[in-house]
């Protein structure tokens, strides 16, 4: 509902209100109010629409005694208020089905699902004509290539279409990140953030033990509470070394396979990066950074997670992917 609102300061019997659009052939009549001289009228546009433009005229008019009426001065006035942004809250997988959960947009009459799959481009899937539906299922969404999904919302008029601005895209990872992610979950459990990867204070320990307590290799150079690692390459890994590796054959095992690359286009979610002499695992990866779980950054054995990293900062890195 749109209230328009004026003053009147003129002695005329009433006022009509008409209104146009770029779809409508002429102004149509919405209805009148009686003048009150020197008082604000106003009057409910209950059919508005938002996304829309409107030509609104207030038609002062009197009626003369044979009732014969007669139209004088006019008040023009355009309005426009957008359709916002539909917000997709949710969306989560079931085997080949994806469910869908968005915000509700007041005054529209539905929304449009778009979806792309893997480097595609997007394309409409569903319509929901109706405007308190704020859920969908979208059927056969692929399994081994990510997919990404976007809503918006619409309001009809004369059989047109006007539309709001798309929502915030919901990625759906494919079933190996899925699997990925589900592994970093539970590592992180076991390696809390803000725990030590050390055994300050310990007399038995192995590369799963965490303590409360930072080392102080930083003060003593003395590296004798740190743990270490035997890392898949070969290499006897202390700290930062032997924790991102560490983790990495937690997710994909011991034999797993290790190939090296320096670009940064082809790293992706449990590869290892070592850069500017620390390494770290990817958590997640974005267009211009990743975001990394890693030990001793700060030099105190400390477990994090969460950190980004950005593309600039990984100019001469190597990356280590398994398979």
């Amino acid at each position: 509902t749109l209230t328009l609102s004026w003053f009147s300061d003129g002695n005329n019997d009433g006022f009509y209100i008409y209104r146009k659009c770029k779809y409508d052939k002429e102004y149509k009549k919405l209805g009148s109010v009686a003048n009150h001289p020197y008082e604000t009228h106003t009057f409910k546009d209950k059919n508005f629409k938002r996304g829309i433009t409107f030509a609104y005229r207030i038609v002062a008019y009197r009626r003369g005694s044979n009732g014969k009426v007669t139209e004088g001065a006019s008040a023009k006035q355009s309005i426009k208020i957008e359709i916002p942004k539909t917000k997709l809250s949710s969306a989560s997988r079931s085997g080949k089905k994806v469910t869908l959960k968005w915000k509700k947009v007041a005054g529209v009459n539905g929304y449009e699902i778009y979806q792309k799959n893997g480097s595609g481009s997007y394309k409409k899937v569903k319509t929901i004509k109706s405007g308190s539906t704020l859920s969908c299922q979208v059927p056969d969404v692929p399994v081994q290539s990510a997919v990404r999904f976007k809503v918006r919302a619409f309001v009809t008029y004369s059989g047109n279409y006007s539309y709001g601005s798309y929502s915030a895209v919901k990625v759906i990872q494919s079933a190996e990140k899925q699997w990925i992610i589900r592994k970093f979950k539970k590592l992180q459990k076991l390696y809390p953030d803000g725990r030590y990867w050390n055994h300050v204070g310990k007399t038995k320990y192995n590369s799963s033990t965490t303590t409360n307590k930072p080392c102080h290799h930083v003060t003593y150079d003395d590296i004798s509470t740190c743990n270490h690692y035997n890392c898949p390459n070969g290499i006897l890994g202390f700290q930062c070394y032997g924790f991102a590796w560490k983790m990495s054959d937690l997710i994909y095992g011991r034999n797993a396979k290790i190939k090296n690359f320096k670009s940064f286009a082809k790293c992706g979610m449990g590869d290892v990066i070592r850069y500017s002499g620390h390494s770290v695992i990817i958590t997640e990866k974005h267009k211009n950074y990743v975001v990394v779980g890693e030990c001793n950054y700060g030099n105190t054995c400390v477990i994090k997670w969460g950190r980004k990293v950005y593309k600039y900062e990984l100019g001469n890195a190597t990356y280590s992917s398994r398979y």
